[in-house]
């Protein structure tokens, strides 16, 4: 009776681990990765004699008994590879559409969730002033790049103007600048990054009249000056 009780245990607690284990796969988080057009994938699960590659619950790749075989898929023809002696998935030459959730079966028939994210690299940003009168306008510009953080800051500071979340590319971000210095423009993605300065002078802050202040007031100055000795004649000439 004992070791019938005892087997019994053993079973319900391997049939408890199993379970634990299944909701521990399929609760998993998907692992990231994140690479650039044109690089190739490679998925970290070791598949040595029976497994396979999913994308979006279609198989794309399949290993039996330690045979490769790529399964018919116009989008992945002659780009998804099995290395017998890594046991390892990858996708050559990636392109943009190749973004998405992916699986890969091991030998103990057991899921793990991979999150591929292909990216294009940012251009350079451009940064131009739009408007040079106080208070000014500063814009910030990139052309391409795939989820793209734009942030604009001053030389010296730590605060930033950003745009959230990333968007992809073409994006523009304004901001309205009232004090003079260098200013950067920002793109990046989880890819690449590039900057781009410019310089911003005094007739951006508060109170400037602009450059050409002091000439406006001499000639005001001037003005008034002429026009006083012109009064102070004609008074003499009537007296």
């Amino acid at each position: 009776m004992k070791h019938q009780w005892t087997a019994d245990m053993r079973r319900f607690c391997s049939v408890f681990v199993l379970l634990i284990t299944a909701v521990s796969v399929s609760s998993a988080q998907a692992v990231e990765l994140n690479l650039r057009v044109g690089e190739t994938v490679t998925f970290p699960t070791v598949v040595r004699s029976n497994g396979g590659l999913t994308y979006s619950g279609s198989t794309i790749g399949d290993v039996s008994g330690g045979q490769f075989t790529p399964l018919p898929s116009e989008q992945y023809r002659g780009r998804v590879q099995w290395d017998s002696s890594t046991g390892l998935f990858s996708i050559t030459g990636l392109k943009m559409e190749d973004s998405g959730r992916y699986r890969v079966k091991n030998d103990a028939n057991l899921d793990t969730v991979y999150q591929l994210t292909v990216f294009t690299n940012v251009s350079s940003p451009l940064l131009t002033l739009t408007h040079d009168k106080y208070p000014c306008t500063l814009l910030c510009t990139v052309d391409r790049g795939t989820q793209v953080t734009l942030s604009l800051y001053r030389e010296g500071e730590g605060e930033r103007y950003v745009n959230y979340p990333p968007v992809n590319a073409p994006h523009h971000l304004p901001q309205t600048v009232d004090r003079s210095g260098t200013y950067t423009c920002e793109a990046k993605n989880s890819v690449s990054q590039r900057t781009t300065s410019i310089t911003v002078g005094d007739h951006c802050t508060e109170g400037s009249t602009g450059p050409n202040a002091g000439l406006i007031a001499g000639l005001v100055l001037l003005v008034l000056a002429c026009v006083g000795v012109l009064v102070g004649v004609i008074t003499y000439l009537y007296r």
